[in-house]
């Protein structure tokens, strides 16, 4: 029953979000500033297919420290862009907070620009209405075969599995949770904040985007893979009215197969009000990775 109300909030989100002050935004040239005491660089990669912007945050003396770091990917929404984390959920200084607190040590974030690709390859949102102007792209060959070795030849990360993690909110949960269950030995931790998680059932496209419990059906994942898959947690609002059952849903399943994870659910809704809290919370748990 909830579905047609879960499918018309999306809708009506995206609709009044993708506007052409965003998408100039999304055009800006190469830019490096300084927010902070932390380096934020804007870079492109040119796809064959379409422009990929990406923001990156960077500890302010990378590029003097002689260290490398380990690397977050952090994915926007269903309405956001490589500038949302930024803009709206004040990573920047959340991030500093927690290091100059001691809760973490510097690492880099990477937030790249996934317009409305679910973070998979050729979704096609043809025959509905709000999604017509969006064309295919192959966002998820883009992310594992140019993004990340590009992030690894160009920045000072670590590139091994035990300082790489992958989270985001909503479209992006699912797509740092597809990433993780997809490609478990890229990965150590992966957080899901109010994560669609049950891919596109809403929308019938589950072809394209699966959910978690059918990610674990294709790979065939049993207790004897489960040490190998990341570390992984939910946390969703209360009164999310958008992806609450999604996330109840994908719990009830992974309890089932007795798949060890963290389920967190505080009050709140799909926004950064909760958002914000959600990825402080995050940290002392990364560190445990991170500061290894």
């Amino acid at each position: 029953m909830r579905k047609p109300v879960i499918l018309l909030l999306a809708l009506s989100v995206v609709a009044g979000a993708v506007s052409c002050e965003k998408i100039a935004k999304w055009l800006e040239p190469y830019e490096t500033k300084s927010v902070n005491d932390i380096v934020i660089e804007s870079e492109f990669i040119t796809n064959k297919d379409y422009n990929c912007p990406f923001n990156v945050i960077l500890p302010a003396d990378y590029r003097t420290s002689g260290e490398k770091y380990p690397v977050l990917y952090l994915l926007h929404g269903m309405a956001g862009d490589n500038y949302s984390w930024q803009d709206e959920g004040d990573v920047v200084e959340l991030t500093k907070k927690a290091v100059d607190a001691g809760v973490i040590e510097p690492f880099i974030i990477v937030m790249p620009n996934a317009y409305l690709t679910f973070y998979v390859d050729d979704l096609d949102w043809s025959g509905l209405p709000v999604f017509n102007d969006h064309p295919k792209l192959k966002f998820e060959s883009f992310f594992t075969k140019e993004l990340q070795p590009y992030i690894e030849s160009h920045f000072p990360v670590l590139t091994d599995r035990e300082h790489t993690a992958i989270a985001g909110l909503s479209m992006g949960g699912y797509g740092a949770s597809y990433y993780a269950f997809k490609y478990p030995e890229k990965y150590c931790y992966c957080a899901s904040f109010s994560g669609a998680v049950n891919g596109a059932d809403w929308t019938g496209l589950t072809d394209k985007v699966p959910s978690i419990e059918d990610i674990f059906n294709t790979k065939g994942y049993t207790k004897q893979d489960y040490n190998r898959l990341p570390e992984y947690i939910m946390d969703c609002g209360d009164v999310d009215l958008i992806c609450s059952l999604f996330n109840d849903m994908t719990h009830d399943f992974l309890e089932s197969i007795e798949f060890p994870h963290i389920y967190r659910v505080y009050s709140g809704g799909h926004n950064w009000d909760y958002w914000r809290p959600a990825y402080e919370r995050m940290l002392p748990e990364l560190a445990k990775h991170f500061d290894e």
